[in-house]
């Protein structure tokens, strides 16, 4: 428009041969053109959809093969819904030969729509293996109120479960499928919205039948080959443009398309429908351009590369996404090393995607670095850096045919505990990811427990024999001595050994801790140990209670009294720790066993 204007100025204001300056004409020009800017700088006159009637034609403009931006004939057919409140949206036929083969094309989400030369909204609805180009129209008057609302405040923290169920499930190879239950929960519309077209360069697809899979189709994202191209973007970011919400840069790029609906100012409205629905957060904004269209009578979708980031997303809600052009976004580093390879990342931080995305990005880098199934055996260390805090360490190591999976779901895990924790969650810094991996099933199973004798006497040291079964190879035996507490009383004492893993989860269930801040949730997470430690306890019955921050020992008495102050909801621990043995095994192990003893306060003469 802008250019239109510049040819009427200099048309009718340059001098003219043979007449004089008109400087009332002039004027009048000057006027009408100071007007039409500004309303152009304002964008589009929005139409009620109430104005609408069915038949009225209109205008779909988006962009196509080559990065042609292309005006297609439309017509209305009407307004359905709403299926929630302020949720109706308007059928609209698209008059092009061209989308009779390909329908609605996942990236045309945000495709502004005129009729009477004023916005209706975005198109933002298409319905798989229809056999019309039949879309819906979110109204523009919906999307306008995206920018009034911007707390920045998310409720991921609720139904989190606890340290203990994600260890369970860790333990049982099913913590994927939980992390996408709790943050993705499967949502039930009669209204389906375009397919988010998802460009990933550098990056690994998720296959069918993986929980990473899972969690793309409940975000509704497609997987399209795409890439980046270096230096200035193509094209003005207005309104038909393609543009990219980026999620991953670096040694990958893993970024959402859509399109611009609207650009007022510094202002940009685009999909029409939720990327994430997120809510308020801050994510890059970058120009993309389309290298070609695939039809395909399930979706068909847009090849298309990320250009330069221009501006950051700071609403993403059922009507749409806005954002603000020149407005940075902050993204969090991302490391993950595989054996001697270091790739480096940025995404973006969010409780309920960040988790998967950093699944992903390990996930990808043992692709580029291995392979993907198979027997295997990964040691997993994970450590993130909170500004003021101490760091977070983490380490596993995990042998399946299913590792690379099972490795990307403890890193999600941790990330998924501490992002949506309860409690005010500081600035995180960085994620590093350690994989060192070995194309064999390795470690031991912890097969029989014999210690010297059963019955001890307080202050004297116990050896422990201990059998190991190896998944190839001959059985070994190992033996460790442990001390009996020189103030132990007499009774019963338990010989509790276990690998590290089973240990930290048996002592969650038997102790459980109370974080009172995230500073305690930290060290909760530092406590835990990895099956590559054996550890061994000497346990005892002593009643006592968890408060803030740990457990504490109490008399019976004590604590019914509490009890009866502070309800049956009070917990409660019946067993203590009397003394502790840790020892660094240099492999996986499994298993658990628990023995018991008998102390005697009386010494025999061997026990000198």
């Amino acid at each position: 428009m802008e250019s239109d204007l510049g040819l009427l100025m200099q048309r009718y204001l340059a001098p003219r041969e043979g007449r004089s300056e008109d400087g009332h004409l002039k004027r009048i020009v000057l006027a009408l053109f100071t007007v039409v800017a500004a309303a152009a700088a304002q964008g589009f006159e929005v139409i009620d959809p109430a104005e609408v009637t069915p038949g009225s034609a209109g205008i779909c403009v988006t962009e196509m093969d080559g990065g042609e931006r292309v005006e297609i004939p439309l017509t209305v057919i009407g307004t359905v819904g709403p299926w929630t409140p302020e949720g109706e949206i308007i059928l609209v036929r698209l008059e092009d030969d061209r989308f009779r083969h390909t329908g609605i094309i996942a990236g045309m989400s945000g495709s502004p729509v005129y009729v009477d030369g004023r916005l209706l909204g975005a198109l933002a609805f298409g319905w798989s293996f229809s056999k019309e180009p039949i879309g819906g129209v979110t109204p523009f008057s919906r999307m306008e109120t995206l920018a009034d609302d911007q707390s920045f405040q998310t409720s991921a923290g609720r139904g989190r479960p606890t340290l203990t169920e994600i260890l369970e499930a860790e333990r049982e190879h099913r913590l994927g499928e939980v992390l996408t239950g709790w943050l993705l929960p499967e949502r039930s519309s009669e209204l389906h919205s375009l397919p988010v077209a998802v460009s990933a360069s550098g990056g690994w697809n998720p296959a069918g039948g993986d929980w990473l899979a899972e969690s793309w189709r409940r975000l509704g994202w497609v997987s399209v080959p795409g890439g980046s191209f270096e230096g200035s973007s193509r094209g003005e970011v207005e309104p038909g443009a393609m543009i990219a919400g980026v999620m991953i840069d670096g040694d990958a790029v893993l970024a959402a398309g859509g399109t611009v609906t609207e650009v007022r100012g510094d202002e940009l409205w685009a999909f029409g429908h939720p990327f994430l629905g997120g809510g308020d957060f801050r994510f890059p904004m970058a120009r993309a351009n389309v290298v070609a269209v695939l039809p395909s009578q399930a979706s068909s979708f847009k090849f298309f590369t990320v250009g330069e980031t221009v501006g950051s997303f700071i609403s993403d809600r059922s009507r749409g996404i806005w954002g603000k052009i020149n407005q940075p976004a902050p993204m969090v580093p991302v490391t993950v090393t595989v054996d001697d390879r270091r790739f480096d990342f940025r995404t973006i931080r969010h409780p309920n995607l960040t988790p998967f995305l950093v699944a992903y990005l390990t996930q990808s880098s043992q692709a580029a670095r291995g392979r993907l199934f198979g027997d295997q055996t990964i040691g997993v260390g994970i450590e993130l850096r909170y500004s003021g805090h101490t760091p977070v360490v983490y380490r596993a190591v995990l042998a399946s045919g299913d590792a690379p999976s099972q490795a990307a779901a403890v890193a999600a895990g941790l990330v998924a505990y501490l992002e949506t924790s309860v409690f005010e969650v500081p600035e995180l810094e960085a994620i590093s990811i350690d994989l060192e991996t070995e194309e064999r099933l390795g470690g031991s199973e912890l097969v029989d427990v014999i210690p010297r004798r059963r019955i001890v006497h307080p202050g004297e040291l116990l050896p422990v024999r201990l059998r190991f079964r190896p998944f190839r190879g001959e059985e070994f035996i190992r033996e460790f001595v442990i001390r009996v507490p020189a103030g132990v009383p007499e009774g019963r004492l338990d010989l509790v050994v276990a690998d590290g893993a089973s240990w930290s989860l048996y002592d969650f269930g038997m102790r459980p801790l109370l974080p009172g801040s995230f500073d305690d949730e930290v060290r909760l997470v530092n406590t835990l140990q990895s099956s590559t430690s054996l550890v061994m306890v000497l346990e005892r019955r002593q009643t006592g209670v968890t408060i803030s921050g740990g457990s504490v020992v109490m008399p019976p008495s004590v604590v019914v009294q509490m009890r009866s102050g502070l309800g049956p909801g009070l917990m409660t621990t019946s067993y203590a720790v009397a003394a502790k043995v840790e020892e660094a095994m240099g492999m996986p192990i499994s298993g658990a066993e628990r023995i018991e003893l008998q102390v005697r306060s009386e010494k025999r003469p061997e026990a000198q």
